[in-house]
Formats: structure tokens, C-alpha cells, sequence
């Protein structure tokens, strides 16, 4: 069986080096370099260690090689993360199955359109049709099984009233800050002694804030304006604070968000929501659903990520109708996050009350979850949570494991050593 994997992300590069080693006819396409994405948050940490962030082939095979890694108990950064992408893709059973500098611009079946023999099985019997486009020119290649593991990066949700483009966003789209920017860092000069406004509660957001706040320390003319659409929790609480959450690093973001909330070192606006943006002579004019405007040298549009379905266009894909993810396992996060009280894994910390309702969770065969209508066609890594933040590294391992499991017709296929 000849498998694609499309991106070279973290989980993309994982899903190569896992088929590699299970004996898989596997070729990974990049439009950029390995791990571009990944550099362009560089200077952001990850909430979890190393431990959680390499599986546990990688390591292994990276230390048989000779390379020095860092400590499982310290925590990467994105630079770091996609250092070790890179030696990853130095394997020299890697090696000669990347493409990198190389889109994919259409992924289709061959001789057949997306009405095509409509929930009929028989459809895994034409292959995948992806034409590229590299230094080469364009190709058409040919695959039995793909899996797209191209993330969420270039598609970041709308700042606007009710996640929409409000009036004057599309066209000042280059000016917005729609990723985590490096306040302490490269960007430091964008938004030392000025006025930025922050839109948004998840943890994107958070992180933007509490390198902003760091400024506000040292400088009594940088001024910061925070925007959510929603009220505080009953404790004066944004950031919902699990106590069983594995990931320190979120905890320790959300306590430290929760106190800038309450500092009064920030222009808190509850229950609001942008609903225009102007800019003259570089200075941002923002509307806000309170009546009042906002005049800021930075508008930072915290709001989160969608997956982009651009790619499955021309193949029986559905997506869920709230977190927009794919096939079965956007209904189980959502049903998940409904037993836990909350809309979607973003940090938020009110609860709708519907809480530990067991008809909201059941349970899954992990397989079946990965499975979608298109047979033989699969979204791994943060793309297949949807517009959920709840996702981490691990959860992608798990993922790739479990995906092989289906495409290797072996359920006891474990590479990792039964260590996650």
C-alpha cells in the first residue's frame, strides 16, 4: 500500500517515521521546509515536556544514532521542536521519502467525482489522484491511503461579531496580528511604549498578554486593552484552572492570565465584541459592541484556528456543524466537552452547567474514530479537532499508532512499546 502523508509538522513527520519503520511504502510532501510552520511560533514554549512532545520511536532512534537530546522533564520551545523535526528528517530511513518545497494542489480519486458512489466501499479501489507542484513543475502522483497532517496555522478564525470578517478586517488583514507575536523578542519595538489591543480568551491569547504585561512592568506607556466576548466565571475567573490537567505549563498560563484579569493593570473589556476596524497613519481605530472605540498601535487577534477543508473539497468528507472537525471524532470531542461543561477546549473558564451528563460521553473504539466516509483517506494532529484547542502532542502519537493499526490490518501494532 503506498501512502501519502501531507505536512511536515510534528505529527506529519511522525506519521512518516512510524510507517518507515512498519515496513510501509510511506512519501511526505512539504510545501515549505520541515518544521516552517513550527518556526514561525518559535519563540513560544509548549505547555508539556519533552517527554510528551517526542514519541517514543524518535527518541529511541535518534539516541542509537548518537544524538544528544535534551532533558524529558524540560519543556521546548517551537525553535527546538522543529530542530528536532529536522534531525528526524536526517534519519536515513527518512531520508529519501520526503518532498519537501513541494504543495499539494488537488487531492481527488481517480476517474471519479465527489458524487461518485456515494458511502460505497468500492470507492477505496480507485486511487488517490494528488497533483503537486514542486521545482519540478507539476506531477500527478498516485496513492492508495493519505493522510493529511497539514495542521491549522494559515487558517485562523474571523475577529469580527459572531466570527465573521467585521467591516474593514479584510482588507487590513496583513496588519493584524492573527499569530502569537514575539513581544520580548523580534517584535519588541512594535509594541514597547505603544497601545495594543488583545481580542480573545484561549491560550494564544493568554500568551500574548502575559508577554505584554511583562512590558507593562518596566514601561507606564505601553498600555494594553483586553477584549472577550464573554463575562468572568463567578470567581472573577477567565481561565478555567483543571487541577488533573497533565500539562503544567497550561495551569501555570491560565493562573497567571487569571491575575492579570484581576491586576487592574489592564483596560478589561467583558461581554464585548469588535464589530469595525479602521487604520490611518498606523494607528488602529477599533469599534467595540459597547459603543466605545479603541485607538491602538497593535491589534493582536487571539480567536483561535479552523481546519481548512479546501483539501477534501472533491472527496466525501463531513465535518461537524459547531467545531467544524472531521467524521466521528469531532462528535466525540464535543460530546466530551459537553459532559465537561464547556463549548470548546479553549481555556474559558465558565461553565454552561451541563455537566457529567453520561449520555454526552460513551465510549469509543479509538480506530473507528480516525475512520471518515472517504475510505482510506485520514486527518491527524490538531487538524482533526477542529476549531477545539484541547489538542496535544500525545494525543497525535496516539493517532499515528492507532491509524497504522487500520492501514496494517494488525490491532496489536505498536511501535511505541505499549509507552504511551
Amino acid at each position: 500500500m503506498k501512502i501519502a502523508i501531507i505536512g511536515g509538522g510534528p505529527i506529519g513527520m511522525e506519521a512518516l517515521l512510524y510507517g518507515a519503520m512498519a515496513g510501509a511504502d510511506v512519501s511526505l510532501f512539504e510545501r515549505g521546509r520541515i518544521g516552517e510552520n513550527v518556526r514561525r511560533w518559535g519563540h513560544v514554549g509548549l505547555f508539556t515536556e519533552w517527554k510528551r512532545d517526542r514519541s517514543p520511536l524518535g527518541e529511541r532512534l535518534l539516541r542509537e544514532r548518537g544524538d544528544a537530546l535534551p532533558p524529558g522533564e524540560t519543556s521546548p520551545n517551537g525553535n527546538q521542536l522543529a530542530d528536532y523535526l529536522i534531525r528526524l528528517a536526517s534519519l536515513p530511513q527518512l531520508r529519501t521519502r520526503i518532498f519537501s518545497q513541494t504543495e499539494v494542489k488537488s487531492l481527488t480519486r481517480e476517474g471519479l467525482l465527489k458524487h461518485d458512489l456515494w458511502g460505497d466501499p468500492a470507492r477505496a479501489f480507485a486511487p488517490f489522484r494528488l497533483m503537486t507542484a514542486g521545482l519540478g513543475g507539476e506531477k500527478v502522483r498516485h496513492f492508495d491511503a493519505v493522510i493529511d497532517a497539514t495542521g491549522v496555522y494559515f487558517s485562523p478564525n474571523w475577529v469580527g461579531n459572531g466570527g465573521a470578517p467585521c467591516p474593514g478586517e479584510l482588507g487590513l488583514q496583513r496588519y493584524i496580528d492573527y499569530n502569537i507575536p514575539d513581544v520580548n523578542g523580534v517584535d519588541m519595538g512594535r509594541f514597547q511604549h505603544k497601545c495594543t489591543l488583545v481580542v480573545g480568551t484561549g491560550h494564544s491569547a493568554a500568551t500574548t498578554l502575559l508577554a505584554l504585561a511583562d512590558l507593562l512592568g518596566s514601561d507606564s506607556s505601553t498600555r494594553l486593552t483586553w477584549v472577550v466576548r464573554r463575562g468572568a466565571a463567578k470567581d472573577g475567573s477567565l481561565y478555567y484552572i483543571d487541577p488533573k490537567d497533565i500539562s503544567s505549563g497550561r495551569r501555570q498560563l491560565g493562573q497567571r492570565a487569571n491575575e492579570l484579569a484581576q491586576s487592574g493593570n489592564v483596560d478589561l473589556r467583558l461581554n464585548t465584541v469588535v464589530e469595525r476596524i479602521e487604520r490611518r497613519a498606523n494607528i488602529f481605530n477599533v469599534g467595540l459592541s459597547d459603543g466605545t472605540s479603541v485607538e491602538c498601535n497593535n491589534l493582536v487577534a487571539g480567536v483561535g484556528f479552523r481546519p481548512d477543508p479546501t483539501l477534501w473539497e472533491e472527496l466525501q468528507i463531513s465535518q461537524h456543524p459547531a467545531s467544524g472537525g472531521p467524521g466521528e471524532l469531532a462528535a466525540a470531542i464535543m460530546a466530551s466537552n459537553k459532559a465537561a461543561g464547556v463549548g470548546l477546549s479553549t481555556g474559558y473558564a465558565e461553565k454552561t452547567g451541563e455537566v457529567n451528563k453520561p449520555e454526552a460521553g460513551g465510549q469509543h473504539n479509538p480506530l473507528d474514530l480516525l475512520k471518515l466516509d472517504e475510505p482510506n483517506f485520514y486527518v491527524l494532529g490538531i487538524k482533526s479537532y477542529g476549531r477545539d484547542a484541547g489538542f496535544l502532542m500525545q494525543n497525535g502519537f496516539r493517532q499515528v499508532r492507532d491509524v497504522y493499526r487500520i492501514l496494517c490490518d494488525n490491532d496489536g501494532l505498536d511501535l511505541y512499546g505499549s509507552a504511551l
